[in-house]
């Protein structure tokens, strides 16, 4: 490589020493050197093999005179004055880390970091030289890394076990930046077919019907019927030529698909395959062959979480139900009546603009917030007459013995913490503590009013049903004193129909006052 000595430099021996021939034939970082016009006068060996040309078809030419393909770290194509040559030429000012994306034709996509630099003699641009190093392995790890993130949010705001499979393929196209994603499972209804559950991208590709996993059918020799007959992945880097997939080689001729990669997979348990295609040939290295595997076991992780969640969810509103129905054997005046609190106080809850994990625990807090009456004896539960002071007294201990059960049992918070709380009044007058409004959880104030709402409302021994009229006059008399002002507003919105409000409480709805 005689560099400089091509223009004609009176600097021109200052230069050749700098950039020697064994210098810079030995080193693996691409260089090129650009008269003032932009024509290439030289390059290394280094460049010729990232470049994907000869010598003879770089030099002499300028760079967009070469079938690169060049494209953006975003995948859209390069301007001719997006060049680094380009760019240096013009504002003869050195242009640092630009990453660029080499598209020969039928190769696979090469990830460049490019830097170039003027040659300024006499204040005067005489040429550009242009040095840039291969990283496309860092870009294939960098783009896995950005994957598995998204996948992993995915997961961990899922709220069903199929939306991550969508997601994931959604994801695919977005971040990978993959041509096509799609999950297939094995048909019910036709042997050895294959039904297409999930896709994204050009999905006019895959069709019913396309692939088998029939090891009998032709249409089940290629990667995705192998992979999912076999359980191992398949690799296709090159569609157009691997004998194997010439059922489907005109199809991707057609929609532009180059290679593919078919993951067997196991979401919750069934059996399907995730099948990847890139518009590039050789694609699937070790390295995305890698990444991709992680992302798939990270989704059947997710998934198989997400379910393990909902059967403990489900465990836990069934022994919350049970532990309700203890409650009102013992009382029949009361049959219901933690459920409807339950009701009542969710819907509360939502008017007030919490969460929905928020209502759903202070639905369930108020499925058991009268568990502590089963220490209670059952002839004071259901006497009609006036309780004496000792016997006032025993019915308030519910509130502790409740508290005591669900505390033991390891239950969510704020379930015990409501048991206790719940007959808790703003200015102290309450039981079990006499605690004031501010030291009393929300979830508690909420159930506080969504109880005497429901029990005014309801018939006891002692007294007729006193309606809803007289039950919401009741909290409104009261707020401020006995209840918090700002559930019983939502309360009286709850039946007056209004729409929720939106109330800022911050982080922790057991800090409010």
């Amino acid at each position: 490589m005689n560099v400089i000595n091509s223009l004609a430099d009176p600097n021109a021996g200052l230069y050749a020493r700098v950039y020697s021939n064994e210098f810079l034939d030995n080193i693996r970082t691409g260089v090129v050197l650009y008269d003032v016009e932009g024509v290439v006068i030289d390059c290394n060996s280094a460049a010729s093999r990232l470049l994907g040309a000869t010598t003879d078809q770089i030099e002499g030419k300028t760079i967009f005179d070469l079938p690169l393909g060049a494209v953006h770290e975003d995948g859209s194509r390069l301007a001719d004055g997006e060049y680094v040559s380009s760019r240096v030429l013009r504002t003869g000012e050195p242009c640092y880390g630009v990453i660029t994306g080499i598209d020969n034709p039928g190769k696979s996509r090469r990830w460049l970091w490019v830097d170039g630099y003027p040659l300024i003699v006499d204040n005067e641009i005489k040429g550009a030289v242009v040095w840039f190093d291969d990283i496309t392995t860092q870009m294939k790890h960098r783009r896995s890394l950005q994957l598995l993130t998204e996948v992993n949010r995915i997961v961990m705001f899922a709220t069903d076990d199929t939306e991550p499979l969508q997601r994931l393929c959604d994801s695919l196209v977005e971040y990978g930046p993959y041509a096509l994603a799609w999950i297939g499972t094995p048909s019910p209804v036709e042997e050895g077919g294959i039904d297409i559950a999930f896709s994204s991208g050009v999905t006019d590709y895959p069709y019913a019907g396309m692939v088998s996993w029939s090891g009998s059918k032709e249409a089940g020799l290629g990667p995705v019927g192998t992979a999912l007959r076999t359980g191992t992945t398949q690799v296709v880097n090159d569609m157009a030529t691997n004998s194997l997939f010439e059922p489907w080689r005109e199809r991707a001729r057609e929609f532009g698909l180059g290679s593919c990669i078919a993951i067997p997979i196991a979401p919750g348990g069934h059996r399907a395959v995730l099948a990847v295609y890139d518009e590039h040939v050789f694609s699937f290295d070790e390295t995305a062959v890698e990444g991709l595997e992680v992302i798939a076991k990270e989704v059947e992780f997710g998934i198989a979480h997400i379910q393990s969640t909902s059967r403990l969810a489900e465990a836990l509103d069934g022994t919350l139900a049970a532990l309700g129905q203890m409650t009102e054997t013992r009382d029949p005046y009361t049959a219901g009546h933690q459920v409807h609190v339950a009701a009542l106080g969710a819907a509360i809850a939502t008017q007030l603009g919490l969460d929905a994990t928020m209502v759903e625990l202070v639905r369930q807090s108020g499925e058991v917030h009268d568990i502590g009456k089963i220490a209670v004896p059952a002839e004071i539960l259901t006497r009609p007459g006036r309780l004496s002071a000792l016997e006032f007294e025993m019915v308030k201990r519910h509130t502790v013995v409740g508290a005591d059960i669900l505390t033991k049992a390891s239950l969510p918070w704020p379930i015990a913490e409501v048991a206790l709380q719940h007959h808790e009044r703003m200015d102290g007058s309450g039981y079990p503590g006499g605690i004031l409004g501010h030291e009393i959880i929300l979830p508690a104030r909420i159930i506080a009013v969504a109880d005497v709402v429901e029990a005014m409302t309801q018939h006891r021994p002692y007294r007729p049903g006193l309606g809803i009229e007289m039950a919401l006059a009741e909290v409104k008399r009261g707020a401020g004193t006995l209840y918090d002002p700002v559930v019983v507003e939502a309360c009286l919105n709850v039946f007056a129909g209004n729409a929720p409000q939106v109330v800022d409480r911050g982080s922790d709805p057991s800090r409010v006052a």
